[in-house]
């Protein structure tokens, strides 16, 4: 996991380089680029950048990444169009905690913005559509891509077979007082996102990493699954 920013970046080791767990938004490249240089990685061994999902926080740097690294993008086919416009698509409905939009007041404070660079795409990008055994394998590293929607359409996350699930939005680790019980700020589909928690759990994650807030283990994830109602958990009264 690399310094902290906004939201959590991490590297894995890949064939002939680096695969890189989530981008950030535009305003954190700078410090994105300090932070490899810091661990002496130089940026043209970024061979993947996996976007858990299009929205800004994740994706805004991932054109300006691209012309440093020439990365391939890993993403779900419901991205493309967003990504390929700079759009930060969120849908109408779903349900929002109110108590936690205090962070999205805290996301803006440091420049999170509802556009982004366009990104263009090319052929070697990897686009998903369903869950893939293979293709993380396939670059070397010992895992697999799981479809974990409700955040939003298009969330993806990475699961080793160690039981480290790097899971984007599709669950979310804030204080304690934002009363959030380990969901994020909005979500498009709550049944979906549930079951995204349920699937995570099914296929071996152990422990969660969220790409905001600090890593914790998936029985959190099953006690709320076990013990509350799904309005419940993410509107603690």
């Amino acid at each position: 996991m690399l310094e902290k920013g906004l939201t959590n970046r991490f590297l894995l080791s890949c064939n002939e380089g680096y695969l890189l767990v989530e981008g950030g938004s535009q305003k954190e490249f700078s410090l994105f680029m300090r932070q490899l240089k810091g661990v002496g990685i130089d940026p043209k061994e970024i061979q993947f950048l996996f976007l858990s999902h299009h929205h800004e926080d994740h994706a805004g740097f991932a054109a300006s990444l691209r012309k440093v690294s020439s990365c391939r993008i890993i993403m779900h086919s419901e991205a493309l169009k967003p990504l390929q416009k700079g759009e930060h698509f969120v849908p109408g409905g779903g349900l929002v905690n109110r108590r936690a939009l205090v962070f999205s007041f805290y996301a803006l404070l440091k420049g999170v913005r509802f556009r982004l660079e366009p990104l263009e795409l090319n052929e070697t990008d990897i686009i998903v559509r369903e869950d893939d055994h293979g293709r993380l394998r396939s670059l070397g590293i010992p895992g697999e891509i799981l479809v974990t929607p409700g955040h939003s359409p298009d969330s993806i996350s990475l699961l080793l077979d160690d039981g480290s699930c790097f899971c984007g939005d599709a669950a979310m680790n804030g204080p304690a007082w934002l009363g959030n019980r380990y969901c994020c700020i909005f979500i498009s589909d709550v049944k979906q996102y549930y079951n995204s928690w349920q699937k995570m759990i099914k296929k071996g994650a152990r422990t969660i990493y969220p790409a905001h807030g600090f890593p914790f283990s998936y029985q959190k994830l099953q006690k709320n699954l076990n013990s509350f109602s799904q309005h419940d958990l993410c509107m603690k009264k």
